[in-house]
């Protein structure tokens, strides 16, 4: 049996890794809405409706979260997933600065990103990591996680092309879709696709389905995460829960999470979320949720 699942999972990762985009969404040409509104607008809008550029914001984002993966996925992409650290998390936020650190926790020990627009750092129990697919697969997740958790501003500050698609429907729901070409990419990618998929009726932003050029075993291959259970904080709307699937070349259900905890405010400087760990007022965990 186990001779079996191996072969079976080898198999999937070779098609993982000859893998092209085939069945990602298109947009051959711009989409012409009954609402008159282009993609850009689109956009616009929904930045509007999770309460702004995030890049004007000053201050701190924090939150705790916690999750689970799937068994085929860490087989499929062990250095990506990196299941054994990445279970339980404290992330600390600054968006106008860029400081983005979040510190795991999984059954083999800590692990701890710090992502700025310099470049990315790694730690593994406090030992700084130095080979370059770890930092590339950091550096794509950690990008990835600011999409999924802190919405359209990410979309809205990378995108050099925004194409209004169709619209979509799905679980009685209206959504508004977006092609927006990024660059950078996520990672060290120099660029990306993003469909983001927008409530008709919110403007907030649901789904994100996404290439993943920044790391050598995800190119060609392509994910969409759901974003749900949105809550207002400190004037900013942000999702709490979280389901991401692979799309291509296989279909699979990979990673689901959720916000334990989040506060605002607490005024931590970069050097408190530097060289492997939380002090200062980046150490205590974020204020659990009622």
């Amino acid at each position: 049996m186990h001779v079996v699942i191996r072969s079976v999972v080898v198999l999937v990762a070779g098609l993982w890794l000859a893998g092209c985009a085939t069945g990602f969404p298109r947009a051959a040409a711009p989409y012409a809405a009954a609402d008159g509104l282009d993609g850009t607008a689109v956009l616009a809008r929904s930045v509007a409706a999770h309460g702004g550029d995030l890049r004007t914001r000053s201050g701190d984002l924090n939150y705790a979260s916690d999750g689970r993966w799937e068994s085929l996925i860490q087989r499929i992409q062990p250095v990506v997933t990196d299941a054994g650290y990445r279970v339980t998390a404290e992330t600390r936020y600054a968006p106008s600065s860029g400081v983005h650190a979040i510190r795991y926790q999984g059954p083999k020990g800590t692990k701890q990103v710090l992502r700025t627009r310099g470049g990315i750092e790694v730690y593994y129990d406090g030992v700084r990591a130095t080979d370059t697919g770890t930092l590339q697969a950091a550096a794509m997740t950690t990008d990835a996680f600011e999409l999924f958790h802190f919405g359209p501003t990410f979309l809205a500050a990378r995108a050099t092309q925004v194409t209004r698609m169709a619209d979509a429907d799905e679980g009685g729901a209206r959504y508004q879709r977006v092609r927006v070409e990024i660059a950078p990419g996520f990672g060290e990618a120099a660029n990306d696709t993003v469909i983001a998929w927008f409530d008709a009726q919110t403007h907030l932003l649901h789904r994100v389905h996404l290439t993943l050029n920044g790391f050598p075993t995800t190119q060609g291959a392509h994910v969409d995460t759901t974003m749900t259970g949105y809550r207002a904080f400190d004037g900013v709307m942000l999702p709490t829960r979280f389901h991401e699937r692979v799309r291509g070349p296989l279909r699979i259900d990979a990673h689901t999470w959720w916000v334990t905890g989040f506060d605002t405010g607490r005024g931590w400087e970069p050097g408190d979320v530097a060289n492997g760990t939380f002090t200062g007022a980046a150490a205590r965990p974020a204020t659990v949720l009622p």
